[in-house]
């Protein structure tokens, strides 16, 4: 009996490698999606920024200040990638980080006066990226596909 059970999975593991398309792969075309939409991002984005600079800077232009710990978990970036993110913007002068009053282990960021100009235009810029990105979807594709990331991205 077990055999037949076996047999039956080799074989429909063999169908499934036989009927695989690349190019009708969700990770596939999420990859190359994304390679898409970063092309277009690094061509028209404002003051050289990288999209991790520019996460950073909408996050806090839309939270304000808070520890970086915290905007890195907003932003879903580990704290290593986070750390060297605000030290370039740092030296941009686009954001602040200063000893949090209440907790000296932590650090509070915050953009400067520059860094909300940057952000808002930023801001600006990267709804052309994403019209140029988005233009062959109609609206009701652009959200069904927002909404559909959103809930991978939640799970």
């Amino acid at each position: 009996m077990q055999t037949k059970t076996k047999r039956r999975s080799v074989e429909k593991k063999k169908e499934a490698a036989q009927s695989y398309r690349l190019d009708d792969a969700p990770g596939f075309l999420l990859r190359v999606a994304l390679r898409t939409h970063t092309a277009i991002f690094a061509a028209k984005m404002i003051e050289e920024l990288t999209a991790p600079q520019f996460s950073t800077l909408a996050k806090l232009r839309e939270v304000g200040p808070c520890s970086q710990n915290h905007l890195g978990r907003l932003i879903h970036y580990d704290s290593a990638t986070i750390t060297g993110v605000i030290n370039r913007l740092k030296l941009r002068g686009l954001i602040t980080s200063s000893e949090d009053p209440l907790d000296p282990r932590r650090r509070e960021v915050d953009l400067t006066d520059k860094g909300r100009r940057v952000a808002d235009a930023a801001i600006e810029t990267v709804g052309e990226i994403s019209s140029e990105t988005f233009a062959p979807l109609t609206r009701e594709e652009f959200r069904t596909l927002t909404e559909i990331l959103k809930k991978i991205i939640r799970r």
